[in-house]
C-alpha cells in the first residue's frame, strides 16, 4: 500500500551509542505509525545516546508527520538521549523551519531564499475549512 519504509542501522557502542532511523517515503498518516514503532522499540532496546532520524528521502510530509516526530523525540529524551533530524530534503526542512522545531532537532534554519522544490507558501496546515 506504498507505505514508508523505515530502516535503523546501529553505529558505534550501543548501549550508549547512536542509532540512525532512516526514513524511505513519505511520512504522513499512513505511514507515522512505523516510524513510532521502530523509535519506540529502538529506545527500549538500545537506549541510544542520540537516535539520529535520516530524512534525505522523505520528499514530503504533513503535521502528522511531524506530531510523529515530535513524539519520538519526546520518548528518547524520557529514555535520557536526544534525538537530532538528519538531511532532510528542503521541503521537509522549510516545514520544521516554519513549524518553529529546526532548533529541537538539532537543524540550522534555511535562508529565507532557499528553494524549497516548489513547496506552496502557507502549507495549509493552519486551514480550518470544515
Amino acid at each position: 500500500m506504498g507505505d514508508a519504509m523505515v530502516r535503523t542501522h546501529q553505529s558505534g557502542e550501543v548501549p550508549g551509542g547512536t542509532v540512525v532511523v532512516e526514513v524511505l517515503g513519505p511520512l504522513e498518516a499512513a505511514t507515522v505509525g512505523a516510524l513510532r514503532s521502530v523509535v519506540l522499540d529502538t529506545v527500549e532496546t538500545y537506549r541510544p545516546q542520540l537516535l539520529a532520524v535520516d530524512l534525505r528521502r522523505v520528499p514530503f510530509m504533513d503535521s502528522i508527520g511531524i506530531g510523529a516526530l515530535v513524539t519520538a523525540n519526546n520518548k528518547v529524551r524520557e529514555a535520557g538521549g536526544r534525538m537530532e533530524v538528519r538531511s532532510p530534503s528542503p521541503f521537509v526542512h522549510r516545514l520544521l523551519q516554519i513549524t518553529g522545531l529546526t532548533e529541537l532537532f538539532g537543524l540550522p534554519d534555511l535562508p529565507e531564499d532557499a528553494p524549497t522544490s516548489g513547496a506552496p507558501t502557507g502549507l495549509g496546515v493552519l486551514d480550518s475549512k470544515g
